[in-house]
Formats: C-alpha cells, sequence, structure tokens
C-alpha cells in the first residue's frame, strides 16, 4: 500500500458510550469503518483531547458519541479544522451533543430537537442523493426518528416523511473549506448492521475526505 495514500487518509474516531451510542453499535461502526482500503483510524473518547493533537495529520474526524460540554479550545479546536478543509462525518447523536453551543451547531448544519420511540421508517434518495452516494433505491430502517432544526445551507441526501412533512435523514454541507455530512442511523447496534447504513457511512466519509 502507498503509504502516502495512508496518510492522506487519517481518521480520528471520536466516540464513546456504553447505551447511547451503545458499545456494540460503536464497535459495528468501527469495523465498517476499518474495511474500508486506505484509511487509518485513532480513536479518541472525547474531543476535548483536540487541542494535545497534530490536528494537521488527520484528514477527517468521525463524531459518534453523545456528550453536554465541550471547552472553548476544543470547539476552537474543531472549528478551525474544519474550515482549514479538514472533513466531518457526524452520526446519530452527535446533533444531540453540545447542543446549547451555536458553532457546533453551525458546523454540523442541525441541532437535535426531539425523537419518538424507536419505529421502522422508511427512507428515501433526494435528487441530490446520487451526487455524493451513487444510485441508492428507498430502504427501511428501525431507528430513533431524530427531528432536528437544521440550517437552510444543507443539502438533503435522504429523508423520511413524518405527518406528511419531508424529514431529513442524510445531509451534507460546506463549512469553510471543510466538508461535513450527517447520518441519523445508529440509534441501535441493529442499525450499523444494515447494508445502507454502511454504504451511506463509507461514502459519507470518503466524501468528506475530499475536501
Amino acid at each position: 500500500m502507498d503509504k502516502n495514500k495512508v496518510m492522506d487518509n487519517r481518521i480520528l474516531l471520536a466516540s464513546s458510550g456504553f447505551v447511547h451510542p451503545s458499545w456494540l453499535a460503536r464497535r459495528r461502526l468501527k469495523h465498517t469503518l476499518q474495511t474500508m482500503p486506505g484509511y487509518v483510524f485513532q480513536q479518541v473518547a472525547s474531543l476535548q483531547v483536540l487541542p494535545q493533537l497534530d490536528m494537521l495529520s488527520f484528514k477527517a474526524i468521525v463524531l459518534y458519541l453523545h456528550r453536554q460540554a465541550i471547552s472553548a479550545s476544543a470547539l476552537d479546536c474543531l472549528d478551525e479544522f474544519v474550515r482549514r478543509g479538514g472533513g466531518v462525518l457526524a452520526i446519530h447523536s452527535a446533533t444531540a451533543s453540545f447542543k446549547q453551543e451555536q458553532r457546533y451547531f453551525e458546523i454540523l448544519g442541525g441541532r437535535f430537537r426531539v425523537h419518538g420511540a424507536v419505529q421502522t421508517f422508511k427512507v428515501s434518495p433526494t435528487r441530490s442523493a446520487e451526487d455524493v452516494f451513487g444510485s441508492v433505491a428507498p430502504f427501511q430502517i428501525k431507528d430513533e426518528l431524530y427531528i432536528h432544526e437544521v440550517a437552510p445551507e444543507i443539502t438533503v441526501h435522504f429523508e423520511t416523511m413524518r405527518d406528511g412533512e419531508p424529514v431529513p435523514v442524510v445531509w451534507t454541507r460546506s463549512y469553510g473549506a471543510g466538508r461535513v455530512c450527517y447520518a441519523m442511523p445508529g440509534h441501535t447496534a441493529e442499525s450499523m448492521k444494515h447494508p445502507m447504513v454502511h454504504h451511506i457511512l463509507k461514502r459519507g466519509l470518503a466524501w468528506v475526505c475530499q475536501s
């Protein structure tokens, strides 16, 4: 393998939790991402370590965690990383983290508001889905359906319907010179076994690494 290629795709995986997200779901995510050739991962449990890391050595950050507070220095580091061209793949409860931080909301393009019980719902691609994820057929998944406050600049690639209204499930956005992709599924360990979730996460990570 080309050593330069590996360095070009060094990913920081920020993931923690035993229940939300579950330990098994996090394990399945890590296994899925590690099947991507040409990507290497360094895992941390918290974004608080960002100021101590050489962020220029990473191509992207994967966020799969649920935390309430982030220090100003860690948020500054995340903000600068993305503005300079770093990528972010945010999964499920990432948008329920740091809800009081407006900059964090602006980076991800969405902030969790409410969810109902775990339920089965249909996920359909939008016309823009093929731009990032290729040709994908609608699929069903059983998970928490998050309702978000979203920024107007996001591009929705997958959606579902709730009370006759479309609800974003997967979106992308630009932030400075960087790219951000958010995927809602991830509350249950079963979601992380779904082949379409695997496809979306892999294609989403590849896309954010192109910035």
